[in-house]
């Protein structure tokens, strides 16, 4: 083994046994915080007036205070959830579900830690009445679906786990597959992505113990091939 074929193999080692802190969040505004903004959508913004916000249009949403969504309604039936998550009255996306499939409700694409695990969660509920045809969202990352869940009338948060692999970008994207005109008006919140973050991975102790030794043998065998060369 030459001293190149030495640095190499533990340059390796270094990547191979690096981790990562976790970051308490990696979404953008997924409290809706910020307004209309750090999100792409298929959805079409709606600038109207309080009681004509759905009157026979779909796919169209608002990002408004929770305690404005109920005066938003034509039909006077946006009822069901008064207050967000936590109990206050913080921006959500409101949304008259869309009748075409798939429409995109949410979007994001993020920065990852190749070969870690995450974690994408939301909260959503059914605004309108729900005797019919709720919400029934599907969770994708870079195409692969995880799963689906229909939506009832109160905030539930939701969890989905992703492994990144090789990837070192996830398009996180939030479908709903309902496609009915009829009744599907619902609130998403608290949207976040946790995990590593590729700007703070960091080589673990033990990768740091062995690139010591690593070193040590390295220096002992280059102190070697001098001695023969003398």
């Amino acid at each position: 083994m030459n001293a190149r074929t030495t640095i190499l193999g533990f340059s390796l080692l270094l990547g191979l046994g690096s981790t990562a802190a976790l970051a308490s969040d990696l979404v953008v505004n997924g409290s809706f915080s910020a307004g209309n903004t750090g999100f792409s959508t298929g959805y079409t913004l709606t600038t109207q007036t309080p009681q004509l916000f759905e009157n026979g249009l779909h796919g169209i949403y608002a990002v408004i205070p929770i305690g404005n969504v109920a005066p938003q309604s034509a039909y006077n039936d946006w009822v069901n959830v008064t207050v967000d998550p936590s109990g206050g009255n913080g921006n959500v996306y409101v949304a008259d579900g869309a009748t075409t499939y798939p429409t995109t409700v949410w979007q994001e694409t993020l920065a990852v830690a190749p070969g870690s695990g995450y974690l994408f969660s939301y909260d959503a509920a059914e605004i309108s009445n729900t005797c019919c045809s709720n919400a029934d969202f599907q969770v994708a990352v870079n195409g692969v679906v995880l799963g689906d869940q229909t939506v009832g009338d109160s905030w539930v948060p939701y969890s989905y786990s992703w492994n990144s692999g090789l990837s070192t970008t996830a398009t996180i994207t939030l479908t709903d597959l309902d496609n009915s005109g009829s009744f599907n008006d619902f609130v998403l919140d608290d949207l976040s992505f946790d995990g590593p973050s590729p700007s703070t991975v960091t080589p673990e102790p033990s990768s740091m113990l062995l690139l010591g030794s690593g070193l040590v043998s390295l220096a002992g065998l280059m102190r070697r091939k001098i001695g023969m060369r003398g």
